[in-house]
């Protein structure tokens, strides 16, 4: 089975410029950033920051919320890839499935 890759949000950005027929330059000026920060977002050479998340949110009507959880999804993925955890053992203690979850005040 193959594994599941979740996009960046560069790759929704960069479908918005081709469908809309607009330049990155343009849509850049609209966010009110440069276009090297918004060619490296479209990219996926940069994350999105929750700035620009809001931004996005302002301009294309697309939440802002959406746009960080994509960021998350594939910040996550990259770093399950990346990271070596094989030293790090679940403390004894520990039982996530019976430990109850306390909110965080």
């Amino acid at each position: 089975m193959a594994m599941f890759i979740p996009p960046h949000p560069g790759g929704l950005i960069t479908e918005y410029i081709e469908d809309n027929n607009i330049g990155l330059r343009v849509l850049a000026k609209e966010l009110g950033v440069s276009a090297s920060a918004m060619s490296k977002v479209a990219s996926g050479k940069a994350s999105v920051s929750p700035e620009m998340a809001v931004r996005l949110e302002a301009e294309l009507g697309i939440a802002a919320r959406l746009w960080l959880s994509m960021q998350a999804a594939c910040d996550l993925h990259k770093a399950r890839e990346t990271t070596d955890v094989s030293g790090v053992h679940l403390h004894p203690g520990m039982n996530v499935g019976s430990a109850p979850h306390r909110a965080v005040k």
